[in-house]
């Protein structure tokens, strides 16, 4: 078979190919190719920041931070049963004064005997704490006008509480039932010589699981002269 002789101008084609002149040329009917790009050249479009955020998304938002509880105000301790006084000033002066009050005679069994005053503490007690029993000692003592006594009363749970207070010669005598640092928590609510502190049909029944022991001030308003102040419980 005859080989057909490459033209001179297929020959200086080559040349300048193998040069890196141009391209390869095809001679003798063949077609040039192209040659491959590089995975990773500067003629294929580059992954922008821009575009790699928008593959993967919005970012998801950040979970909402949850507030810390807040603790509950204190709230203030329920009264034991009716008072009339309301003013905070007036409250925590009148513990002051109690705190600060000489502390009454105390008399086991007292409310038992034979003298006028005592006597005169259980008529009443007969009317306002009827179906009690005393609880703890007589607490006893002589007032000038306007000045007072105090003592301590413990309150236990599962028993309902009248205390019931009587004089001969003071002829308004006060009781308040007092909580610190200056709650009032029950005080009588009569002007005369026989206080009572949660009379029936409504004695004080506390709801505390625990035993609370609180101030009773004694309070001569009117009149001086002395006075007895007696505990009377049940059970619920």
């Amino acid at each position: 078979m005859t080989k057909t002789a490459p033209s001179p101008l297929c020959l200086s084609l080559s040349k300048l190919a193998a040069a890196g002149l141009i391209a390869a040329a095809g001679c003798a009917g063949k077609p040039a190719e192209a040659p491959a790009t590089p995975i990773g050249s500067a003629s294929s479009p580059a992954a922008s920041p821009t575009a790699a955020a928008s593959a993967e998304g919005p970012a998801s938002a950040s979970a909402e931070p949850t507030s810390a509880p807040q603790p509950s105000p204190p709230s203030t301790p329920a009264t034991l049963t009716a008072v009339i006084a309301s003013d905070p000033t007036t409250i925590q002066k009148r513990f002051d004064d109690t705190s600060n009050a000489p502390a009454a005679a105390l008399k086991s069994k007292g409310v038992t005997a034979d003298d006028a005053l005592a006597k005169g503490l259980r008529e009443v007690a007969r009317k306002v704490a009827p179906e009690m029993d005393p609880d703890g000692p007589l607490a006893t003592g002589k007032v000038k006008e306007k000045q007072s006594l105090q003592t301590e009363v413990t309150l236990l749970p599962g028993k309902c509480y009248t205390i019931v207070g009587y004089s001969k010669k003071v002829k308004d005598l006060d009781l308040y039932l007092l909580l610190a640092p200056g709650i009032l928590s029950g005080q009588d609510t009569t002007d005369d010589n026989a206080p009572v502190i949660g009379a029936a049909p409504q004695p004080m029944c506390p709801v505390a699981t625990t035993p609370v022991t609180y101030k009773l001030g004694i309070v001569a308003d009117q009149g001086a002269g002395e006075i007895a102040v007696q505990l009377y419980s049940k059970s619920k």
